[in-house]
């Protein structure tokens, strides 16, 4: 596995960070869920960015939830097809439990 700099990629990290949560954010419209229906919650609430995976949790207002891993090198390469599907299956099982807006 390839080992990340985390000082001097501290910056691009936090950008795919960034980047990742936009394609939740894209995912969960294609599944009738807005931005305000969810919030996203990494690596148990402080994300930390030497970890080699991150969890990234996903959770209704209702409090359902689901979490996805997504490998660091992979969230650092913004190879978001590595973790595309997992967070479709994801978002897809939190759209199936009934939401009262």
């Amino acid at each position: 596995m390839e080992t990340i700099d985390i000082d001097r990629n501290l910056e691009k990290i936090l950008v795919a960070r960034g980047d990742a949560e936009k394609i939740v954010t894209a995912i969960a419209s294609r599944y009738g869920l807005r931005p305000r229906d969810f919030t996203m919650t990494w690596d148990g609430g402080s994300f930390e960015p030497s970890q080699d995976e991150h969890e990234l949790i996903i959770i209704r207002q209702d409090g359902s939830r689901a979490t996805v891993h997504i490998d660091q090198t992979a969230l650092v390469r913004r190879d978001t097809w590595t973790y595309f599907r997992d967070l479709d299956t994801a978002l897809m099982q939190l759209n199936r439990r009934k939401f009262l807006r």
